[in-house]
């Protein structure tokens, strides 16, 4: 096993496509898989494989759907989504499999579904990620650090590749906080003070398979330009409840706003709707009830204690294993990234310096519009229920 530690804008996507080309080269036959955390994220080193192989005068065919696979000769290239599709590759075999992001890859996913995968034919397993705090990836990182023949490791910020320019290095590094530019530039291993969303709950919720019936509901928190409109779809109930959805705009005017919103709305037959009315989203709630006036759009305007109640419904429901998520990498990163902080008028909860939280509020949101755990039914002595 081979585990590299780096900053981002290091190259890793890069050396990742070079690995998996170099094995699909070998005059033998070779499956290798490619996956990380979402399907859009193992497209990007998917599609530069491909490349590789032209550049070297091959000729790989390509099928993108239902998922995509690359043909070499006898060889083959599949890429998946670690969390979603990574469930459903178990029976394979693999002579290599790169996990892209993989701090952010639940551990189960490595353990249960794609090791086994190496087992017949001593293939190789390789975990390339930006630090996530000190959790398995970190472990792994250690064990190969001590000099065991099993695992290899090394950790190299990102300032180690000549090709990034210093200027973007100080800029981060002036709009991040230190411990943070240090996680994401200098790929250091450190724990989350103040994390809200622990980590152990966010895999969980990406692993869970939930069937709820309940309410399709959304959560709206509305920006333009600094930050992101963002919406996220659930159904169920907060006793339970499944993502369908989560999606984010920026720089759209706010007519094309409500008009992508109605859009996903109605597609995924939304029967309320909660939107952020503080500032700016008040008109926009009026304009979106006039746009889809089927739907129940209500506004919540937002205090310290209204974000606190609703950061922490969020909280519970993930804590005790009652939602499920899509594995969107900009979602996960907010919550690696949602903090409470001590100010002196009290606990301040949002993304630290240099990060967004639209898409999180947008999920405290739907939360909340989610229908109430209650008992329906009254048994009554007889047959007669009220």
């Amino acid at each position: 096993m081979r585990v590299l530690a780096c900053g981002r804008r290091w190259g890793k996507s890069e050396v990742v496509a070079v690995e998996i080309a170099r094995t699909l080269l070998q005059p033998v036959p070779r499956m290798v898989l490619l996956v990380a955390p979402s399907l859009e994220q193992a497209l990007i080193p998917f599609e530069r494989v491909a490349g590789l192989l032209r550049q070297a005068g091959a000729s790989p065919s390509i099928r993108r759907t239902p998922a995509p696979v690359l043909t070499l000769g006898q060889s083959r290239l599949w890429a998946r989504s670690a969390v979603r599709g990574g469930l459903y590759l178990r029976g394979r075999k693999a002579h290599l499999i790169v996990v892209d992001e993989a701090a952010y890859v639940p551990e189960a996913v490595i353990t249960e579904v794609l090791m086994p995968m190496l087992s017949d034919t001593g293939g190789r397993l390789a975990l390339v990620s930006t630090p996530r705090g000190k959790n398995y990836f970190y472990r792994l990182y250690l064990e190969g650090q001590e000099g065991g023949e099993r695992i290899w490791s090394l950790r190299s910020p990102s300032w180690q590749n000549p090709l990034l320019s210093p200027r973007i290095l100080r800029t981060q590094m002036h709009w991040l906080s230190e411990r943070q530019f240090q996680v994401e530039y200098g790929a250091a291993f450190l724990d989350e003070a103040g994390q809200v969303f622990r980590t152990e709950w966010v895999d969980r919720a990406l692993m869970t398979h939930l069937e709820p019936e309940g309410l399709t509901v959304a959560g709206i928190d509305w920006a333009r330009y600094q930050d992101w409109t963002a919406l996220a779809i659930l159904q169920g109930a907060q006793s339970a409840a499944r993502m369908l959805a989560i999606q984010r705009w920026q720089g759209l005017a706010w007519t094309e706003q409500v008009k992508a919103v109605a859009q996903l709305l109605q597609l995924h037959g939304v029967q309320k709707v909660l939107c952020d009315r503080t500032g700016v989203g008040d008109p926009l709630v009026e304009a979106l009830q006039n746009a889809i006036p089927t739907i129940h759009v209500e506004g919540v305007s937002f205090t310290r204690v209204v974000k606190q109640s609703l950061v922490e419904g969020l909280a519970l429901m993930l804590e005790q294993g009652r939602l499920q998520l899509l594995p969107e990498m900009a979602l996960l990163q907010e919550l690696y990234h949602f903090e409470a902080r001590a100010t002196p008028t009290g606990v301040q909860l949002s993304a630290e310096r240099g990060f967004h939280d639209d898409l999180v509020i947008a999920l405290t949101l739907a939360v909340r519009a989610l229908p109430p755990v209650h008992t329906t039914q009254v048994l009554t002595s007889g047959r007669e229920r009220l």
